[in-house]
């Protein structure tokens, strides 16, 4: 620090007795630095510089530094400020320095500023101010909220000022994203004051926004809405609907409209009032939008039929209708017992009984009447005894009767004998 100091002030004295050696020989001072133009934003500070090279002491007859502003009124004079404005002051950070200060800079502060020795011819040194001013709308000549109806055609204006000219941007603003900032925002492809809208529909009915920016923040916004008159159109999510009797049911229609109106459920032509039976009530899905619902409670016969949705405003109505009818009462099946099954051991396990078969003899050569043999033997089929009427072949006897038709003969011969 110490070594940067004493550099400093050699330099200074060094410069010093060069400008009294230049002096000694009668050279003029003059400009060390090349003229540029300077930029501030408004509200800024601006330094306007000026170094002057052997420009030496001050004294009488020799030149003086002064600075005038873009209307050529004097500001300063060597090192003091000559007007009332206390925005502006002279600074002089180095010798050959002489700066000119200018706070809180306006609007009106933009031109050409020179820096002046007053040498024989005067020597001059102009430096351009811009002043920037960010981009600012105009409210009071500029769209607020506008309303029209379907077809006709929307001019929205938002007067933009600043410097340079900003360029204004549109957006619309997407529904259900308004509190978003970027992310809600559709950009229209148009540049400009002014935007048209030609033959409008419901469909553009939603906020939009003007931005206007010229490069020096921040930018400016103004959103405003656009309103779409238009008549009711009624949507039914359900043409019928089906209940049973004792239960209770919802009919619901939606409408769109701007603006709504008058909604209502109407039955047989008549409006239906709210009740313990009846209760009729609204939700709002958008600004254009409406579901309007109908509960129906402890429904009876009388209640099944059409009903009506209406909707009306000062542009048209629109009207739907809706059936209810009777659903049949759910009755559940009966169960029926599953199938058991039984499952069989080795005892168990019997042989199947085989109904008898008979089998008939050829008769014999000899004619009827047939001998009664006493040696006649008993036929036997498939292991069982062979019940019923079987005739057995005796030794030369023919053809004999079992015991059945021995029965048979004993019965006739008792009932002769009890005559």
């Amino acid at each position: 620090m110490l070594t940067h100091l004493v550099i400093l002030c050699c330099c200074v004295i060094y410069t010093a007795q060069l400008e009294k050696k230049y002096e000694a020989k009668g050279v003029e001072p003059r400009f060390n630095v090349v003229a540029k133009n300077v930029t501030v934003v408004t509200g800024q500070t601006a330094v306007l510089p000026c170094s002057v090279d052997f420009l030496g002491e001050f004294k009488a007859g020799k030149p003086r530094v002064v600075w005038l502003d873009h209307r050529d009124k004097l500001l300063t004079f060597e090192d003091r400020r000559i007007i009332a404005d206390e925005r502006i002051s002279l600074e002089r950070p180095y010798v050959k320095e002489w700066n000119l200060h200018i706070r809180n800079v306006k609007p009106s502060d933009q031109g050409t500023y020179s820096c002046q020795i007053n040498t024989d011819p005067v020597q001059v040194r102009p430096i351009r101010l811009h002043v920037h001013v960010p981009a600012r709308i105009n409210r009071q000549l500029s769209t607020d909220d506008i309303t029209a109806k379907e077809g006709e055609t929307v001019s929205l204006v938002c007067n933009a000022t600043g410097v340079p000219s900003p360029t204004v941007t549109w957006f619309r603003i997407l529904s259900g994203l308004r509190d978003k900032s970027e992310a809600g925002k559709e950009r229209i492809g148009v540049e400009g004051e002014v935007l048209l809208i030609y033959n409008v529909t419901r469909y553009c009915d939603d906020v939009y926004e003007c931005v206007a920016f010229n490069n020096v923040p921040p930018a400016d916004s103004k959103r405003m809405r656009v309103n779409v008159e238009f008549p009711p159109e009624i949507r039914l999510p359900n043409k019928k609907i089906g209940q049973s009797r004792g239960k209770e049911t919802i009919l619901e229609c939606i409408v769109q409209a701007y603006p709504i109106g008058v909604t209502e459920w109407k039955r047989n032509g008549k409006k239906i009032d709210q009740s313990w039976k009846y209760r009729s009530e609204v939700y709002e899905d958008d600004r254009i939008t409406i579901t309007l619902s109908l509960r129906i409670m402890d429904i009876g016969v009388e209640d099944y039929g059409i009903y009506t949705c209406e909707a009306e405003n000062l542009l048209g109505g629109d009207a739907e209708e809706m059936q209810l009818y009777e659903y049949p009462k759910y009755i559940p099946p009966t169960s029926t017992p599953r199938p058991t099954t039984t499952r069989l051991i080795d005892s168990d396990i019997k042989t199947p009984y085989i109904p008898p078969t008979y089998k008939t003899l050829a008769p014999h050569t000899e004619s009827p009447p047939y001998k009664i043999g006493t040696n006649w033997n008993l036929k036997k089929e498939n292991g069982y005894g062979v019940s019923g009427k079987v005739y057995v072949q005796g030794s030369g006897a023919g053809w004999r009767p079992q015991t059945g038709v021995w029965v048979v003969i004993v019965a006739v011969c008792v009932l002769a004998l009890t005559r």
